[in-house]
């Protein structure tokens, strides 16, 4: 884009915008959101578990399960909720997200995997929304 004076001008950013605070509103779909995650992880534990495999339906849904808990993890307003879970809950839940999310970045455990979204998630989800 040419200036006034025909040169160039160079692009100059606009300052950094603060982060709001959190409201009530962003509490509301946090709550939202952690339900979705629960009922989610109940569907999985209601599947059988001989058909939970990738591709299955019930396989997909856990891979959104933990994208999504992992998700709230990063998001600022869900800070004070963090606060609640360990630092290696969160490795945990970041590190699952990241093996079902970059397929052929490692190899999912299948059991572990049906463990974490069966039986961990609900536990932590519950914890949260007791808050």
């Amino acid at each position: 884009m040419n200036d006034e004076e025909g040169t160039n001008a160079r692009f100059s950013p606009l300052p950094r915008r603060q982060a709001p605070k959190p409201s009530a509103h962003d509490e509301a779909n946090i709550r939202e959101e952690l339900r979705r995650i629960r009922d989610r992880a109940e569907f999985v534990a209601c599947s059988d578990r001989d058909d939970f495999v990738d591709g299955a339906a019930s396989y997909d849904i856990a891979s959104m399960v933990v994208i999504r808990l992992a998700s709230l993890t990063e998001r600022s307003e869900f800070v004070r909720w963090a606060q609640t879970l360990s630092p290696d809950e969160i490795a945990a839940i970041r590190t699952i997200r990241n093996i079902a999310a970059h397929a052929g970045y490692a190899v999912m455990k299948d059991d572990l995997f049906w463990e974490a979204v069966t039986e961990l998630v609900p536990e932590i989800v519950e914890r949260l929304l007791e808050q």
